[in-house]
């Protein structure tokens, strides 16, 4: 589906445009790390708003279903072992996130041809150039995290940091698909007590919440 483009948005907020508006949907929660947690249903309500500062806002409210996780989009994400349903459960609904967020669009990251991205026809993939991406969130309970990152056409990709460290404890991924924002957060699972590490391996992601949303 074509990205519309409103032009009377800041310019810095033109590599989001297809985030903005009110989305909802729904997915799935996983508990990276505790294999005996059952995947449950989640609901989002997410609006993006426009900056006059040229920042997009970000408010998120994300409900725990006491349901088995729908599929799709989940059956992407399903650990290999999963071989039965998960039980029924009784349907209560909790409050399992609620975040506000500042998302801040950084200049074009160096090494692309801004001149051809510029001559490209508009929706082309050449049109496309990766600009950086901050976004500064804040929860319900008071705690604060900065990611960092990079959009590219219908594509976002973050990642979190521990303070003081280079370690990234967590990914989240977007992606614009026929209409649809579909999202994946990912952590990093917890090191085995006794394992060894060397500084080369890599650390071993999981998923955490998976979700498909719809325009409101």
């Amino acid at each position: 589906m074509p990205i519309s483009l409103d032009t009377s948005l800041p310019e810095s907020l033109y590599p989001l445009a297809w985030l903005i508006g009110t989305w909802s949907g729904e997915g799935a929660v996983q508990r990276p790390g505790d294999d005996e947690a059952p995947d449950r249903r989640i609901e989002q309500q997410l609006v993006c708003t426009a900056q006059d500062d040229g920042t997009l806002a970000w408010r998120s409210t994300i409900h725990e279903v006491d349901e088995a996780a729908p599929l799709p989009p989940t059956s992407v994400f399903a650990r290999d072992d999963d071989s039965t349903p998960a039980p029924a459960g009784t349907g209560e609904r909790t409050l399992l996130m609620r975040e506000d967020g500042i998302w801040t669009v950084g200049d074009p990251l160096p090494g692309q041809d801004i001149a051809a991205a510029r001559a490209a026809k508009p929706g082309d993939p050449a049109a496309f150039l990766s600009h950086s991406l901050q976004a500064q969130f804040t929860r319900q309970d008071g705690s604060e995290e900065t990611w960092a990152g990079e959009v590219r056409g219908p594509r976002v990709q973050l990642a979190h940091s521990a303070p003081g460290r280079r370690e990234v404890t967590a990914t989240r991924m977007f992606g614009y698909i026929s209409g649809r924002l579909m999202w994946l957060w990912e952590q990093r699972l917890p090191t085995t007590e006794g394992a060894e590490s060397t500084a080369s391996d890599a650390p071993t992601m999981a998923p955490y919440l998976s979700l498909e949303l719809n325009r409101a």
